[in-house]
């Protein structure tokens, strides 16, 4: 045992920078990842009072990153949303300038900025505008979602909204003279067999890349049984046989034809084609003899019509 103690206080003291050394030259071992980096407005911090972020240049681009594997946990995500924040010096419009580094990617110090791509980007460039307002007019969107049977009137409760926005992108919405637009307002959950017309109130929200409402914009979905409607059409009827019978009998005459009527919500009713509904009888389970008979025909029709019951006459004789 003289062997393993012997100096023992210079070998632990070994022992401890060894494991140091070994600790430090893992973290440091790199490798290169490539991330998409985008940056919105709505991540610039620092906007002065009456301006606004009217365009951020890139807002997309690659950077490639050395990283540490130690690090290689902390950055999951292939995409990277910084937050950048401006100079609290700035309260002017115009451009800001900010030189790309890993810190302004909100990056560890010890992540380092290989190259981008594409091209050479060296800084990010943040324009802002004076905030200007407008009254435009605005149109209700659609209402989705609802199940067949029910139909929705949306009131829109003003129909001139102010806007605001950065001062080019309000004079090019006032002059195109294109209205205010909302993403189509999705209902779900309602119920089906709703018997009694009753109002929601919804808030809207405005399509993308238009200038913002000063104040949120409400609407009015009014919800009432569908109006109903009837409509005859007329659709092939298909003849199941047995697998047994098939190449023994036939149908004589033309490819037969049914009759069939039809009801449901008028909007449904109004748009409804032969090719949406499956007609057929089915004499599988019926000892089948020459001659005519009368047979009960079954329908698929889409969800929300229904199909008054009909039978047809058949004219079966043995296959040639």
């Amino acid at each position: 045992m003289n062997w393993l103690l012997g100096n023992w206080e210079l070998k632990l003291v070994s022992l401890v920078v060894a494991v140091a050394l070994w600790t430090y030259t893992s973290g440091q071992v790199r490798v290169e990842r490539q991330f998409l980096v985008e940056i919105a407005s709505a991540q610039i911090e620092g906007v002065p009072e009456g301006l606004q972020v009217s365009a951020v240049e890139p807002y997309e681009f690659v950077v490639i990153l050395s990283v540490p594997t130690s690090k290689l946990a902390e950055l999951r995500s292939e995409v990277l949303k910084p937050v950048l924040s401006l100079p609290r010096e700035r309260r002017a419009e115009g451009d800001v300038e900010l030189p790309l580094t890993s810190r302004l990617l909100g990056l560890d110090a010890d992540v380092r900025l290989v190259r981008t791509e594409p091209g050479e980007v060296r800084r990010v460039v943040v324009h802002l505008q004076a905030i200007a307002t407008v009254t435009l007019p605005a149109v209700a969107p659609p209402v989705v979602g609802l199940p067949p049977g029910i139909a929705a009137e949306l009131h829109l409760t003003r129909t001139q909204v102010e806007v605001r926005g950065p001062r080019d992108a309000i004079a090019l919405a006032e002059a195109s003279g294109l209205p205010l637009r909302f993403e189509p307002v999705r209902l779900e959950g309602v119920d089906p067999a709703l018997s009694q017309s009753r109002e929601e109130r919804v808030a809207l929200r405005p399509v993308a890349g238009q200038p913002q409402p000063v104040e949120p914009v409400v609407a009015t979905v009014s919800l009432r049984p569908a109006r109903s409607a009837t409509a005859t059409l007329r659709v092939p009827l298909s003849v199941l046989l047995a697998p047994a019978e098939a190449g023994r009998w036939r149908v004589v005459g033309e490819t037969p034809m049914v009759d069939l009527r039809c009801t449901g919500p008028e909007s449904l009713i109004r748009t409804l084609r032969p090719e949406d509904l499956t007609a057929w009888t089915d004499l599988h389970a019926t000892a089948i003899t020459a001659g005519r008979r009368e047979m009960a025909v079954a329908v698929e029709a889409p969800a929300g019509v229904s199909v008054d019951p009909v039978r047809v006459s058949l004219d079966l004789q043995p296959a040639q």
